[in-house]
């Protein structure tokens, strides 16, 4: 799946693809482009996703905050049932 968003403003890419298997996705400054692991579904999926839309709208944070945080919504959003296990499109 692939989806065109905006993130302050700029448009970024965000699809679900390959990724080398050393990492559950990335997040490209230089393409805006964010990448996540298409093996990834429910809780994993939602941590890994809004753990690099984090990074692309706050670049400045660090890994650890960045990390912490995204884990808190993925949970609050796992919590409330708003995940679903396919993101086939």
């Amino acid at each position: 799946m692939k989806a065109e968003i905006a993130i302050a403003g700029v448009t970024w890419t965000v699809q679900t693809c390959r990724v080398p298997a050393s990492i559950h996705g990335d997040c490209d400054y230089t393409r805006k482009r964010i990448r996540v692991s298409n093996k990834l579904k429910g809780r994993d999926f939602a941590d890994t996703i809004i753990h690099e839309l984090i990074h692309a709208r706050w670049a400045d944070l660090s890994e650890e905050a960045v990390a912490e945080f995204a884990t808190e919504i993925a949970c609050c959003l796992e919590r409330f049932g708003c995940l679903v296990e396919d993101h086939s499109g």
